[in-house]
């Protein structure tokens, strides 16, 4: 923060994204309060209107430098907090600035951000924080868990889970760079349709059940994918087959991206090795290592 004292009022600039959602807005809520988060600490402020509230929530989690007017003395630090204004920071991603905590799981939201950052491909770099820069699909995929009964059930479950195909996709060789990329941006989202197809409580939404949660993922990211198409076309198609999960031999006899195969077969590892369900602690045999007998 940077003071500038005026009598009683304090100015303040804060570089953070507000945290918050739409559908929590109320045109007649003045005093709401809304969290800042600048990656060391949470916030606490009001808008100086509900218009400005509403052009914050309304757009995807974005980094601002944002104007803070503190009433009182300048040395009580409980005094209450006023955004009046904020200028967007270009080039920057919102990931920098989300709460150390934003998933409960210890270091998943940091293995993330450094995935996200080797992804060499810029245009497809931008397309997966645009993907994770969602108000809705940021308040529920760090923090929800990856299924109800299975792997990962536990709470930031999915962002954990995610990671995990990620890292393995990330560290196998023979892979070129762009292969290497598009495998670990497909990794990262291949299960974000889960933040729209179940409810907070773990039960199928209409449209998980009408679509799963692949196509829900798919349909959703679409204006991301499209932009995606539009400066990268081939990676904007091959994303598209890594999304779907369409992993069946087509009608002139094609095969799909061999890519959808490993990311599969990581995501089947990951599964394999979790043991945090409380109902089921492992569905899958594992070989124990052989032995040597003295």
């Amino acid at each position: 923060m940077r003071p500038e004292h005026c009598n009683a009022m304090q100015v303040v600039e804060v570089q953070g994204v507000l945290l918050g959602t739409l559908d929590q807005w109320d045109a007649d809520d003045v005093l709401k309060r809304w969290q800042i988060s600048t990656g060391q600490e949470c916030i606490d402020v009001t808008m100086s209107s509900t218009d400005l509230s509403h052009g914050f929530v309304s757009e995807p989690l974005r980094p601002y430098r944002f104007q803070i007017v503190r009433w009182g003395d300048p040395d009580d630090m409980t005094a209450p907090l006023m955004v009046i204004g904020a200028n967007r920071i270009p080039y920057d991603y919102s990931i920098s600035y989300l709460p150390a905590g934003v998933c409960p799981i210890v270091g998943v939201h940091g293995r993330a951000k450094d995935l996200i950052e080797g992804i060499a491909t810029e245009p497809l770099r931008r397309f997966v924080h645009a993907a994770l820069d969602d108000r809705f699909v940021s308040s529920h995929f760090w923090s929800m868990p990856a299924s109800m009964r299975h792997h990962h059930a536990c709470s930031g479950g999915l962002a954990q889970h995610s990671v995990e195909v990620a890292e393995d996709m990330a560290s196998q060789g023979q892979l070129t760079t762009t292969e290497r990329d598009l495998g670990v941006a497909g990794a990262l989202l291949h299960d974000i349709g889960k933040v729209w197809s179940y409810t907070r409580d773990m039960f199928m939404s209409e449209e998980g059940l009408a679509m799963g949660h692949e196509l829900t993922g798919l349909s959703r990211l679409d204006p991301h994918l499209q932009e995606l198409e539009q400066r990268w076309k081939h990676g904007a198609f091959a994303m598209r087959v890594l999304l779907s999960g369409c992993g069946r031999m087509r009608t002139d006899g094609s095969m799909p991206s061999a890519l959808l195969a490993r990311i599969r077969a990581c995501d089947q590892r990951s599964c394999e090795r979790n043991t945090g369900s409380p109902v089921r602690p492992s569905r899958s045999w594992i070989p124990a290592p052989y032995e040597a007998p003295f």
